[in-house]
């Protein structure tokens, strides 16, 4: 059975039960977890997502600007979402150049806040074409652009509380397949090869769909993404879990799948229920550099919704996220 997207955020997107009865504790790292020497010392790079509140399009630049002043540097990936009604916009585009970021866009197939069933979104449309004019100008317009940005298109399709996820709308996995193929093909036809393509399902959870299921295949991503929370005690159903917890399990699926790169492309922790301080201090410091070397980016989503996820929830939370950004580690940018 399916789960939704309320079951899902109950859980933060982990491995369930296996995660909940394990006798790992949080941030201990086992034997088969150390690194290699060569890769402790790569850098990665900090993004972020920031919003004031949760409001429908369009993102403005002000949040980031707010964002960089907090936490003492401007992130090397300045993240926004946009639905399949929005246009490419060179505008945008050069907002975040301009403060040194590389653009990511969360490229939905949807229209934002229509819900799930929007049967003009549905995969057997976007295949019959009825969506291939938008593409073609949105591939053209990125091409005409030029500069290089990361695209994160159709995301946690494993999930099922997206119009473009297997057992939606009618969907299946091998026409999400399709369907990524599709637009990635027009892309190529209209010389938009700017577009770093980021495959990126939810972090692993009972009853998601099998990640190698809706893989388009390596000559089709250029980098993996994946998202998960920590929900703390916040809800009757949540407990707390370190970062280790939530992505363990579905980084060592990535990393069977393909030898692309990772990149975390949302996270974050609610303050209760445990230390958020730590939690990001133990993340950052200690869990990614030596159980997740193929970890290049972690983008965090610094936005008070649901929770308040934001890295200054508390002020120390924020000197913990302070110090990373200071950090030599974390000085890493993603390939343009």
């Amino acid at each position: 059975m399916g789960m939704s997207r309320k079951d899902f955020l109950k859980l933060g997107g982990l491995g369930l039960a296996s995660a909940a009865l394990t006798t790992t504790l949080p941030g201990i790292v086992n034997s088969r977890s150390i690194a290699t020497a060569g890769a402790a010392t790569n850098t990665v790079a900090l993004g972020a997502f920031a919003a004031r509140k949760e409001s429908s399009p369009p993102w403005s630049f002000d949040v980031i600007d707010e964002f960089s002043d907090l936490v003492g540097g401007m992130p090397a990936v300045i993240h926004w979402f946009q639905d399949w009604v929005m246009g490419f916009d060179p505008g945008y585009m050069d907002a975040a150049v301009s403060r040194g970021g590389m653009p990511l866009i969360t490229w939905e197939p949807w229209k934002f806040g229509e819900g799930l069933n929007q049967s003009g979104y549905a995969l057997r449309d976007i295949l019959a074409g009825d969506h291939d004019a938008y593409i073609r100008q949105w591939a053209q317009a990125a091409r005409d652009w030029g500069k290089t940005f990361y695209l994160r298109f159709a995301h946690e399709m494993n999930g099922d509380w997206t119009s473009w996820s297997p057992g939606v709308n009618g969907n299946t996995s091998r026409e999400f397949i399709s369907v990524w193929r599709k637009v990635y093909n027009i892309f190529q036809q209209e010389g938009a090869t700017n577009a770093v393509w980021v495959w990126a399902p939810v972090a692993h959870y009972e009853g998601a769909t099998p990640y190698r299921d809706v893989f388009p295949g390596d000559a089709y991503v250029d980098w993996l993404g994946v998202s998960g929370y920590n929900w703390g005690d916040t809800r009757t159903w949540s407990q707390w879990q370190s970062f280790y917890r939530i992505f363990d399990q579905s980084y060592d699926k990535l990393v069977a799948l393909t030898n692309k790169r990772i990149m975390v492309a949302e996270t974050a922790s609610a303050e209760s229920g445990g230390d958020k301080a730590a939690w990001i201090s133990k993340a950052f410091f200690e869990q990614i550099p030596n159980r997740f070397p193929r970890i290049r980016a972690v983008v965090w989503f610094h936005a008070n919704k649901e929770n308040d996820w934001r890295v200054n929830s508390s002020d120390s939370s924020l000197q913990a996220y302070r110090e990373v950004v200071a950090s030599a580690r974390y000085q890493g940018r993603l390939p343009a």
